[in-house]
């Protein structure tokens, strides 16, 4: 027979997709997505890639400066996606006014900048590229020479060089050149340039800000892009004086509330269980971008509308759980909505953060990814979800080899692009880090594509996204939503075959990062390599018992299920056994080669003290807006942790969770990063204890 590739059979048997013959008794179907196949067959067949990408162009067509009103009345993208979920027929669908802190915002009425001497040209302006104006910048008119200071971020670069009142040309960021060259040498303004890929895109603009204090001197800044701004270096270079007039108008205006909008889907049977959806609608309020993050938005705009019709006809169950959608002021925008809503925050179950995820993946040279929760949190999410990615992924690789005739999930006024994807370990810097956080403990699980070659620039606009990525996407999306909105006992031992299926490769990375440690030990080095070694191999194995018991949501404490859990359980504990022991005949077999003789392990006096002190958070230990405001307490305290705190610093916060001692979070933090010294975690401890983060009990 024909050969048809493992995982376009998967595809087959998956979503009932049908091609004769191409599933025998003599071969075995790969795993398949979680869905039932005609649920999947429905989304697929519902999802549209071009409404997504529709309403991204409605929301960010182009780059505009924001009219000043708005801050007063109401934003104008919370309102197009309000309109847009009371259209799609949501439960619930309004508004929420978030307070301020800051009641006012800054606001840009004009601005242009010129080339007067040697001729008369203009470089750029605000209408026609509102990236080009740093927020902050105050009212000008300045006319003055241009002279270049590289970076312009240490003294060094303005030896020998008078830059009084005169315009600064800056390769970075200006903001960092106006604490040295406004500040101290008197320059009058800046000009920079500094975008996200300028090898991809020279003419890219990328967004600054200046965050000057009250009290300093006031001051612009402009931004180009790196083909102007090296052409005006190089004239410099040249001998060449250039003469600049930099004209800005800006004001302060009121603004009295942030916003952020809501949707809901109410579950039928739990509805006080809820699934979340989150994608930020605001980066700051005076920039606005087409992947970043229009798509989220739109994308889940796009789940919801698919979930409400379907169920509307009748072509997936409805859904037993509520999902609700947030479209939120990125982490301050979430981090109050739960602050606000502790009833809500309750409910939640888990949460999926879409941002960065409709932009073709060959034009900007990127990958989907799905980026998992830290390992203070180990859930099923991670694995559900991966195996929705894996899922859309393998079928479009062979939908492709069969020239899209068969499985294939294309918009049809999208690309034909593979679906290259990355399931990855937890990375931060978007919504998800507020669930994941130890003061919420949600799983969270980040979609994104990256790298973006516009990344916070003019560039990033609808013309780089692409309806078949949104079309899978929001097919993903969903899928995933469906079956965890609706699982129950028999999902729930699916689930744990998925991570047990998973966590093999895991357990395997961990013990071969164990045994490296051994192999690289020399004879000095060996005993302490093997504890470490021991430490990673049993965090690994918590961490993969943790994963395999947080379904127990969703068993209903049936008996068939739990049994099964308990069963794999103990199937994971014979593994740590197994694994621990092929450790421990390593070791012995390096300190033969070495010509040591073989530790029975031991804790050190340290490590028995601080096995007794356990960490407890108090109410001042908030999530992570709270720790940015302490950085200014943590400087005075003169406190320089070292880079391997520095690396794990968020992990060792999420691992205080009242039980474990400090020991336990150093083995913790070190199993997921590097060897950390539990004295520099001790130190770390006694800082948070003195900022009144935590109190210390004993064990």
């Amino acid at each position: 027979m024909k050969y048809i590739p493992r995982s376009f059979a998967m595809i087959l048997f998956a979503s009932g997709l049908t091609l004769a013959g191409a599933v025998t008794g003599q071969e075995t179907p790969p795993r398949p997505a979680p869905s039932t196949p005609d649920v999947l067959r429905a989304i697929i067949a519902e999802a549209s890639g071009e409404l997504a990408l529709q309403n991204e162009i409605h929301l960010t067509g182009v780059n505009r400066n924001r009219k000043p009103e708005e801050y007063q009345t109401g934003y104008f993208e919370s309102a197009f996606i309000l309109e847009k979920l009371r259209e799609y027929g949501l439960d619930e669908a309004f508004t929420v006014d978030l307070p301020v802190e800051d009641p006012t915002a800054w606001d840009a009425e004009s601005a242009e900048l010129w080339l007067v001497e040697p001729e008369l040209r203009k470089i750029i302006d605000l209408d026609a590229v509102p990236a080009c104006l740093c927020s902050g910048s105050t009212t000008t008119d300045t006319t003055a020479e241009l002279v270049y200071v590289g970076p312009g971020n240490r003294e060094e670069f303005y030896k020998d060089k008078n830059v009084e009142g005169k315009i600064l040309l800056v390769n970075g960021s200006p903001e960092m050149a106006r604490r040295v060259g406004v500040l101290k040498y008197g320059a009058a303004g800046l000009i920079g340039w500094s975008s996200s890929h300028p090898e991809f895109d020279r003419d890219e603009v990328g967004w600054s800000g200046l965050r000057a204090a009250p009290k300093d001197r006031a001051t612009f800044g402009f931004m180009v892009s790196e083909r102007q701004g090296q052409d005006l270096r190089d004239a410099l270079e040249r001998g060449r004086k250039i003469v600049v007039r930099a004209v800005a108008k800006t004001q302060l205006v009121p603004k009295p509330k942030d916003q952020l909008t809501v949707g809901l889907i109410k579950g039928t049977e739990f509805p006080d269980e809820e699934l979340v959806f989150t994608a930020h609608l605001y980066e700051g309020w005076a920039k606005q971008g087409a992947n970043d993050n229009a798509s989220g938005c739109t994308a889940i705009l796009e789940t919801a509308r698919m979930l409400k019709k379907l169920v509307s006809e009748g072509k997936i169950p409805p859904l037993k759980r509520s999902v609700r959608f947030l479209f939120v002021p990125e982490i301050s925008g979430t981090e109050a909505y739960l602050r606000l809503n502790p009833d809500i925050k309750k409910k939640i179950f888990a949460d999926i953060n879409l941002d960065m995820v409709g932009e073709g993946l060959i034009k900007n040279q990127s990958y989907f990814r799905l980026n998992q929760t830290p390992w203070s949190l180990p859930t099923y999410l991670n694995d559900v979800m991966a195996s929705y990615i894996e899922w859309m992924g393998d079928s479009q690789r062979d939908a492709q080899e069969s020239n899209w005739r068969t499985g294939s999930i294309l918009a049809p006024t999208g690309s034909r692009d593979p679906f290259y994807f990355l399931v990855e370990r937890y990375s931060g810097g978007s919504d998800h880090d507020i669930f994941v956080d130890g003061s919420v403990r949600i799983p969270a699980v980040l979609m994104i594509v990256w790298p973006d070659q516009w990344y916070h620039s003019s560039g990033d606009t609808p013309d780089k996204s692409d309806a078949t990525q949104f079309k899978r996407v929001a097919t993903i999306s969903a899928a995933a939503a469906e079956f965890l909105a609706n699982a129950g006992p028999a999902e729930a031992e699916r689930m744990m075959a998925e991570i047990s299926a998973r966590q093999g490769g895991r357990l395997g990375e961990d013990q071969g990062r164990a045994e490296r440690l051994l192999l690289a030990a020399d004879a000095k080095a060996i005993h302490a390599a093997a504890k470490e070694a021991r430490v990673l191999v049993a965090q690994g194995f918590a961490r993969e018992e943790k994963a395999l018991a947080s379904v127990r949501y969703f068993t209903g404490q049936e008996a068939g299920a739990e049994s099964a859990l308990a069963a794999r359980l103990a199937g994971l504990d014979a593994a740590r056994a197994a694994h621990l022991k092929g450790l421990n005949d390593i070791y012995a077999s390096r300190c033969r080669a070495l010509g040591v003789k073989a530790e029975k392990a031991a804790p050190t006096q340290d490590e028995v003290r601080l096995a007794g002190l356990v960490p407890v958070r108090t109410e001042k230990m908030g999530g992570m807006e709270t720790m940015w405001a302490l950085r200014d307490e943590i400087r005075k305290l003169n406190y320089q942790p070292p880079p391997s705190i520095t690396m794990a610093e968020m992990e060792l916060r999420n691992f205080i969770d009242g039980e474990r001692s400090i020991l336990d979070i150093r083995d913790a933090a070190s199993a997921e990063y590097a060897p950390i010294d539990v004295l520099d975690v001790e130190k770390w401890v006694g800082v948070q204890e003195k900022l009144g983060l935590v109190t210390i009990k004993k064990k």
